[in-house]
């Protein structure tokens, strides 16, 4: 199964990342406006990942982006790292009981480490296929 994900990935990285791009633009006008940052987390399962029932649990500022049915993008709204990290860890929690296994892949990358939309993007596609390489289905630890 981690071959068929990673696959999926590699087979539409571009247009997967062109249209986490092209969402990006309204928190990008605000990172450079306002000199805040923002986080990209991306969700990888084996399944099919209800959308509809999470856009409740996510802020309003918050973008929730369908990538492909098992793969979702949430752009959370003025979080640091560790913000980020945090609500990528809540919206973890929330899909995690919908699929009948727990076998999702997570990466999380913020705007502070990015130049531009398009690098925050690979690093986030990038990441995930490293993650389901080496089998990483969960979110570093967030310091206390």
């Amino acid at each position: 199964m981690k071959n068929e994900l990673k696959n999926q990935i590699l087979e539409n990285f571009n247009r997967y990342k062109e249209v986490i791009v092209a969402h990006l633009q309204e928190y990008d006008y605000k990172k450079e406006r306002y000199k805040v940052d923002f986080t990209l987390a991306l969700f990888l399962a084996k399944e099919k990942i209800d959308t509809p029932a999470l856009r409740k649990y996510i802020r309003y500022t918050d973008k929730l982006i369908a990538l492909d049915t098992n793969l979702l993008a949430v752009v959370f709204d003025f979080t640091n790292e560790e913000k980020g990290l945090k609500a990528a860890e809540n919206v973890l929690s929330i899909i995690e009981p919908s699929l009948s296994s727990y076998e999702i892949y997570i990466s999380v990358v913020n705007s502070r480490e990015s130049l531009d939309d398009g690098e925050l993007a690979r690093k986030a596609l990038n990441l995930l296929i490293e993650n389901i390489e080496n089998g990483f289905k969960d979110i570093p630890e967030v310091p206390l």
